[in-house]
């Protein structure tokens, strides 16, 4: 897709589809945006008649003269924020490209309270083309279905001045859409095309294009090396293992981050067998690896001046006469064992190896994500990321990053009274309790027997890492959560750094 940006009015480019943006609730006419449009009555009047109330992403498409106008509410200007302008450019991409609109205008509105127009620009960007973002890699779709798409944007800003700094700011915005593009695809692909092995060889890819890091330990390896943990959940499996470290390092990093992904291609719960039904969601019990690909792809190609390292256990977790047993007992790589009570709790298994693994970097921070816990959902839904973390300042930035990109964080304990539920009387550790309590906060006390020295978050992405309801800017299916997340965390670290 071409990705444009002009400077002028709106109303008097000829760029496509002009998108124009209104706020609910205001019947004055200046209050239709961007404010140049006032001048056109003609318009004014046709918005006045459609029955349009300026309503959160409804939208309206208006003949005027030739061509059309599309017309898209952004809501209570008491709410306005960057959030609403990225879901105003998801309906509006979407609404245009069901309408065999090929070229679109989208303004980089200038309203109090949404910051810089560069801000805007970012968002308006990553709106737009998440927003158009769909999986039919594998469909036969018709003809006409297929022609449906959207061709080019161009981001009209107001000032002539601003133009460079927008130009920069959809170019971030595009940088993270792919990214998370590429999580999504990933994550929605199915487990017999994405297994271990196509994850490595994606890593694979990204290496050789910004020509990072890359090794990846195979399963015989794996099981010289004494990585019990992801070992014991892959042993069941006829796909093999596969231990994934993604490095980008660029020149005089000012600090070094480490990302830890739950990686289970297809999670059955082994011999603990899960029920049947939606079992075949279980495809995405690796969006947490997912998102650490797209996250160190788009560090690399923004050129972020840190050290990311991404570290990756994948593999299946399957029922067969070599699958672990409940009651077994093994040793991960950091020489403590662990009863396995459950083999359905497998994801806190590998990325025990995971945590400890990464320790060989120093990190200066290390962050997980995993679909770990069912108990999460039940606490948070899938309106925010669970969070745990015993860091005061990792958490404060992870919530202000979450905020900024509205992948929220919501912050449980981690008190050492739910430590004692993991222990086991035959082994260090137990994988699971045996009272069923606090599920998300006793999965990652687990975890954190594995990060002694490590300033550690743990993100339980169970809830937010899979929709079945469309929103504006994410369709369902994959959401791909995590990636814009953890790059803004990384600008806000390198900010800090320098300051």
């Amino acid at each position: 897709m071409r990705l444009t940006v002009r400077s002028g009015r709106l109303g008097d480019v000829r760029d496509g589809v002009p998108v124009f943006a209104a706020l609910e609730g205001e019947q004055r006419p200046e209050r239709l945006l961007p404010l140049s449009v006032t001048r056109d009555q003609a318009l004014r009047r046709l918005v006045d008649g459609s029955g349009f109330r300026g309503a959160a992403n409804e939208v309206v498409l208006l003949p005027r003269g030739s061509g059309w106008i599309l017309v898209v509410g952004l809501g209570k200007a008491k709410e306005l924020s960057l959030e609403r302008v990225r879901q105003l450019a998801g309906t509006a991409a979407k609404a245009a490209r069901a309408r065999g609109v090929k070229r679109l205008s989208l303004p980089v509105l200038r309203e109090q309270g949404l910051g810089a127009p560069a801000a805007v620009a970012q968002a308006l960007t990553e709106g737009a083309l998440l927003g158009l973002y769909r999986y039919d890699k594998l469909k036969k779709l018709p003809p006409h279905e297929r022609s449906r798409r959207i061709e080019a944007i161009t981001l009209i800003a107001e000032r002539r001045g601003e133009v460079a700094d927008v130009k920069r700011a959809v170019e971030k915005g595009q940088v993270l859409a792919e990214a998370v593009g590429l999580a999504r695809d990933l994550i929605n692909g199915p487990s017999n095309i994405v297994t271990p092995t196509h994850l490595a060889n994606h890593a694979r890819a990204i290496a050789r294009q910004f020509r990072l890091g890359c090794r990846v330990i195979p399963f015989p390896q794996l099981k010289r090396l004494g990585f019990g943990g992801i070992v014991g959940v892959a042993q069941g499996s006829a796909h093999p293992a596969q231990f994934i470290v993604l490095d980008y390092r660029p020149p005089r990093a000012k600090a070094t981050l480490a990302l830890c992904g739950k990686g289970i291609t297809f999670d059955s719960g082994g011999i603990s067998i899960k029920p049947s039904a939606k079992m075949e969601q279980m495809k995405y019990d690796m969006s947490g690896a997912a998102a650490v690909l797209g996250t160190v792809k788009a560090a690399a190609a923004l050129k972020l001046p840190l050290r990311i390292v991404g570290i990756i256990a994948a593999t299946e977790n399957l029922p067969s006469g070599t699958a672990q047993k409940p009651g077994d007992v093994l040793k991960t790589l950091s020489g403590k064992t662990v009863e396995v009570l459950n083999t359905d709790a497998e994801g806190r298994l590998v990325l025990a190896d995971c945590l400890h693994y990464a320790k060989r970097y120093k990190p200066d921070g290390v962050i997980d994500l995993a679909t770990l816990t069912g108990a999460c959902v039940v606490a948070l839904g899938s309106e925010a990321i669970g969070l745990m973390t015993p860091d005061e300042r990792l958490a404060a930035r992870l919530n202000q990053a979450g905020k900024a990109t509205y992948e929220r964080v919501w912050r449980l304990p981690l008190w050492a009274e739910y430590g004692p539920a993991m222990k086991s009387d035959i082994a260090d550790l137990r994988n699971v309790t045996n009272t069923g309590e606090a599920g998300t906060i006793t999965a990652a006390k687990f975890l954190q027997e594995f990060t002694e020295g490590l300033r550690w978050a743990h993100l339980d992405i169970a809830g937010t890492a899979w929709t079945e309801k469309e929103r504006p800017y994410v369709p369902k299916g994959a959401v791909g959560v995590g990636v814009r997340l953890l790059i803004e965390l990384m600008e806000r670290w390198t900010k800090a750094v320098t300051e």
